[in-house]
C-alpha cells in the first residue's frame, strides 16, 4: 500500500506540473483531461480498496462511489462535447469528492494539522466549484485548473503525511503522561 501511495503521489505531481505548463492546451481540451482524470481517480480508488485488504472491496460505499466516478468520467470522455457541460460535470464531481474528504475530517481520520489544511482546501474547492457551476466557462475553468494543481498534490501528500503523523500520536497516547 505504501508503494501505491508513493506511485500515486508521483503520478499526481506529474499531472499537476503538466497542467501548469500546458494550461492553455488543457483548457482547450477540457473534456479529454477532465474525463480522463475522473476515470483515473475512480480507478485508483478501486485499486486502493483492493490493496487495503482490511475489509472486502465491496463493503461500504467506496466501491460504488468509485464505479460511478469511472462511469461519469467515461461519459464525459465519449459523450459530452459542450464546454459548459464539461465545466458543470467537473464542478459537481469536485464537490462530491470534497464531501468524502470532509467526511474523513469529521470522522477524525486525519491528524489535526492535516485536517485543517484539507478542510481549507475542501472549502475553497467547493466555493470555486459552485462558481464554476453558476458560470461555466473558460475563465472559471482556468481558475479551477490552478486549484486542481494544488488539489492533485495535496490529495496524494496528505495520506502519506497522515501515515507518518498518526503513529506518533498513537505512541504518545499509549506511553501515558510523562512526569
Amino acid at each position: 500500500m505504501k508503494t501505491f501511495r508513493l506511485s500515486r503521489l508521483i503520478c499526481f505531481v506529474i499531472c499537476a506540473i503538466l497542467l501548469l505548463v500546458f494550461n492553455e492546451l488543457f483548457l482547450h481540451n477540457l473534456r479529454w483531461f477532465i474525463g480522463g482524470l475522473i476515470v483515473l481517480y475512480g480507478t485508483l480508488g478501486i485499486l486502493a480498496l483492493a490493496l487495503e485488504k482490511v475489509k472486502p472491496i465491496f463493503e461500504g460505499h467506496g466501491f460504488l462511489f468509485y464505479a460511478v466516478e469511472i462511469l461519469l468520467g467515461l461519459t464525459t470522455l465519449f459523450f459530452i462535447e459542450e464546454y459548459a457541460t464539461v465545466c458543470v460535470i467537473w464542478a459537481v464531481w469536485s464537490v462530491l469528492r470534497e464531501s468524502v474528504e470532509l467526511q474523513e475530517i469529521v470522522e477524525g481520520e486525519l491528524h489535526p494539522a492535516l485536517a485543517v489544511v484539507s478542510g481549507l482546501e475542501s472549502v475553497a474547492v467547493i466555493v470555486l466549484s459552485v462558481m464554476l457551476m453558476i458560470e461555466p466557462g473558460e475563465h472559471h475553468a482556468m481558475i479551477h485548473s490552478y486549484l486542481l494543481c494544488a488539489e492533485l498534490v495535496l490529495s496524494a501528500v496528505i495520506p502519506l503525511l497522515n501515515l507518518r503523523l498518526k503513529p506518533e500520536e498513537a505512541r504518545e497516547e499509549s506511553s501515558g503522561p510523562q512526569a
